[in-house]
């Protein structure tokens, strides 16, 4: 009669197994901010190349016709430069969609903003879609853009001088600046240097004025696709009142935010960076010494 042996088996006990799950939870800690950090390096990266672009269209719009498109139009189609430099991205079939005989908010328009323009939103940012319910389609919401031109400064040059701005509802408009509402700026008028003046700044952090990528200005009231600079990077967000052309250009990136110089170079402006040098960098004419790293 044949005895058949049976190996004893042993399993975790409750210690071993609380240790174990205890180093993994350790691991997991570790490693996560490591992913985090790799993805939004990536995040930036594609945040920058996407401003490079949008240099590069607004350059060949430039060599095309003689001037910059202006930040905003408020009369005729009230659209912003991201539509107008569209064909300069090879988004032709997109830009002959729109109707340029009505205005941005005409049905039909807001219909063609529905599509997403890569180029026009950052990977970090908030929220990707208008905020406005007036813009809505259909109960479909239209995208939004991050990317913003520079109206200018508001506020005192180094030399103590006042800078130029209009009177408006919701800030004003500043007129130092190269995509200015209305504006048909070229790059001889950037008398400080293309190297030293900020062209288009992102704003892509928690703030709520998100309007449609299409959107112009309005004369007397508001510029969307244009913005003054009046304060420091990720400080103001809009107030629902008063401060629409103001809202601080600021991101979801780590100590700063991504800026396109005239020249069509890329830049990360650092958070911490003092107002004199955001104010200085914003004009295109101001006769400053001061500038950004």
């Amino acid at each position: 009669m044949s005895t058949i042996r049976q190996s004893a088996r042993r399993g975790f006990t409750l210690i071993e197994l609380l240790v174990v799950i205890a180093i993994i939870a350790i691991l997991i800690g570790l490693l996560l901010p490591a992913v985090q950090k790799v993805r939004e390096a990536a995040n930036r990266i594609k945040c920058s190349n996407n401003m490079k672009q949008i240099g590069m269209a607004l350059h060949n719009y430039h060599d095309t016709n003689n001037v910059l498109p202006p930040g905003g139009s408020s009369s005729g189609d009230k659209m912003g430069f991201q539509v107008y430099i569209l064909p300069f991205l090879e988004q032709d079939n997109l830009y002959l969609k729109f109707n340029r005989s009505l205005p941005y908010d005409d049905p039909v328009n807001l219909a063609v903003a529905l599509n997403k323009v890569l180029n026009y939103l950052c990977p970090s940012a908030s929220e990707q879609y208008s905020l406005f319910s007036a813009e809505y389609v259909g109960g479909n919401r239209p995208f939004t853009t991050h990317y913003y031109g520079v109206m200018g400064p508001k506020g005192t040059n180094p030399d103590g001088t006042s800078y130029q701005w209009q009177g408006g509802g919701h800030g004003g408009f500043a007129l130092q600046g190269v995509l200015t509402k209305d504006g048909q700026n070229t790059m001889a008028a950037i008398t400080d240097g293309t190297s030293n003046t900020l062209l288009v700044g992102e704003i892509s952090w928690r703030q709520t004025g998100y309007r449609v990528w299409s959107r112009g200005c309005q004369d007397t009231a508001w510029c969307a696709p244009c913005k003054n600079l009046r304060y420091a990077i990720n400080a103001v967000g809009y107030n629902e009142t008063d401060n629409f052309d103001d809202i601080s250009f600021g991101s979801n990136h780590s100590n700063g935010v991504v800026f396109l110089m005239a020249d069509g170079s890329v830049r990360f402006v650092r958070q911490a960076t003092d107002m004199l040098s955001l104010l200085s960098a914003a004009s295109r004419n101001g006769g400053e010494t001061l500038g950004i790293n």
